[in-house]
């Protein structure tokens, strides 16, 4: 790290880096030691309040502390103000918006007194997200007009230490659009939305962009135009870049899908944001109808159990609603009150103490019956591998046979001996007819000729120089089967063979493997493999596989 940068310039750095925590990481570390090394209280404020702002809780908190510490150290007022506005930032975004009013309170009166107009409308942009938080709508547009106005007439001194009036224009312009929306102003958020996509794509401002497209969103749904609602939400999400979760996205794709229909695809989006609640505990109340949906689809599918859950965790959700945020909870629009809720509750359970006794005796049988069936399995597993080691042995002794048989022709070709009796077996058929055939048939094995699908009984024996009816004879009597097994017997054979010793035939599939083989169709090579070897070819293929 070069020890020669300024401290504008390591700010300048830690935003470039918005999108690469690592690296940002290392320039607010560096910049936190250099400011102390220098003894520069001022800076090493901006320093922890980078840590804050960048930090999950309940470090975020922690550095949140230590910048209100520096700020009272310093005993410059416009640091100790800004420590009591980061610090209020922080616990709002933590949700404890009781502990985040008195901080922006506090930063509030300091401005005013001191009469840093930066910091001041800092404040008001705070308390306006309070009071958004609350649903005092028309409270906050006042709070946000003024601060918009402020941060953009200021929007020509960019960047400088600790001040950053592009970033809440940005901020207070998202937040008025946000406003607007619940509001009904669609009109107004036209104009809004124009003036902030221009501005980001003038000064490449990128990041910023999918919040834009959001409130978009946003607008779409509360004016019931759904498809536009879901296409906007879901382009916001695929542009994000950044380590937030996005579920005010997930949370209107979950009710736009719903109202369009597509229930099991809004229960999926609704479920995240119930996963977020019991990761976190907390959930803001603007997120309380989702559970109402949930709810209302489990109640539809007769699934008792998450019904059950859904209610007990609304009725948690609402008891806190009400004991911390009284205004609002008086104006959150319900379709399920307390009363409901608890009589839906107690319905549900005495429902489900009835079928959970049904349920113990059919989980005594599915219990019994799962062990069968896994001994059945086991059993079958046992099986195959017995009969997948009996088809090894038995094509290990055939390639023995085989190699006797190869050593007894050469003695026979050696000793030059005719066996009469041998290739008499068939009445009518001259013994040297026979031996002649016989041998044909050899090099047609040796030379895998089997493998061509069109092959048949007829082609067969015209190629050989006989007729159907004698060649059957010679197959049956000298083969021990009739032709179509001795040719798929073959075939059989062959695959086995290559299955033992050659690995690129263990991935193939078992439509490929049969067309090699020069079966019709996999059905046909899985069926003949099934009547030779009592067993599957996918299961033969695993098997030999595990033993590799």
């Amino acid at each position: 790290m070069n020890s020669n940068l300024t401290n504008e310039e390591i700010e300048k750095k830690i935003d470039d880096y918005s999108n690469d925590p690592a690296k940002m990481w290392e320039l607010i570390n560096f910049y936190i030691k250099k400011s102390k090394k220098e003894n520069n209280t001022e800076a090493l404020f901006y320093a922890y309040r980078y840590a804050s702002i960048t930090s999950t809780y309940p470090l975020n908190l922690k550095y949140a502390d230590s910048a209100l510490i520096t700020g009272k150290k310093s005993k410059i007022k416009k640091i100790l103000l800004d420590a009591y506005l980061n610090r209020g930032n922080i616990n709002m975004s933590e949700e404890f918006y009781q502990k985040a009013l008195d901080d922006v309170l506090v930063a509030n009166k300091l401005s005013q007194e001191s009469g840093d107009a930066y910091i001041f409308n800092k404040t008001i942009y705070y308390i306006a997200q309070n009071k958004i938080y609350l649903g005092q709508y028309e409270d906050a547009n006042k709070e946000l007009f003024t601060c918009l106005k402020f941060f953009k007439d200021n929007l020509q001194k960019k960047t400088s230490l600790g001040k950053n009036y592009e970033v809440y224009y940005i901020y207070s312009l998202m937040s008025l659009i946000d406003s607007n929306t619940k509001l009904g102003q669609f009109q107004e958020n036209k104009i809004l939305l124009k003036e902030a996509f221009d501005y980001l794509q003038k000064n490449k401002l990128t990041q910023y962009i999918p919040y834009f497209i959001s409130s978009e969103g946003t607008d779409a749904y509360y004016s019931q135009d759904y498809d536009t609602a879901i296409s906007k939400f879901s382009e916001a999400i695929r542009l994000y870049n950044d380590q937030w979760e996005h579920n005010t996205e997930v949370f209107y794709l979950g009710l736009s899908y719903w109202n369009t229909g597509k229930k099991k695809l809004a229960i999926k989006y609704l479920e995240e944001i119930d996963k977020h609640y019991n990761k976190t505990k907390k959930l803001d109340p603007q997120f309380r109808s989702a559970y109402e949906v949930l709810i209302k689809y489990y109640n539809s599918t007769g699934n008792k159990e998450k019904q059950l859950e859904y209610i007990n965790k609304l009725m948690i959700l609402d008891r806190s609603y009400e004991k911390n945020y009284k205004y609002l909870y008086g104006r959150i629009v319900k379709e399920y009150d307390t009363k409901k809720l608890v009589s839906e509750k107690n319905r549900i359970e005495s429902t489900l103490e009835n079928q959970r006794i049904i349920f113990i005796s059919l989980v005594t049988i599915l219990v019994i019956g799962f062990l069968l069936f896994g001994y059945r399995i086991q059993k079958e597993k046992q099986n195959y591998k017995k009969r997948f080691e009996e088809i090894i042995a038995q094509q290990n002794k055939i390639e023995k046979e085989e190699d006797k048989l190869i050593t007894a022709s050469l003695d026979y070709e050696h000793q030059q001996k005719f066996d009469y009796e041998f290739y008499n077996k068939i009445p009518g058929l001259n013994p040297v007819f026979v031996e002649n055939i016989l041998k044909q048939l050899e090099i047609f094995e040796n030379e895998n000729k089997f493998l061509d699908s069109q092959v048949s009984q007829k082609s067969l024996s015209e190629e050989l120089g006989t007729n159907s009816t004698y060649f059957s004879k010679i197959i049956n009597t000298y083969k021990g089967k009739n032709f179509a097994l001795y040719i798929s017997d073959l075939r059989l054979d062959f695959i086995i063979d290559h299955l033992k010793n050659d690995m690129k035939y263990i991935n193939k599939d078992v439509k490929e493997l049969a067309s090699i083989a020069g079966f019709s169709s996999a059905e046909n090579f899985s069926d003949n493999f099934r009547r030779k070897f009592d067993l599957k070819p996918s299961v033969f293929i695993k098997l030999m596989k595990d033993k590799l």
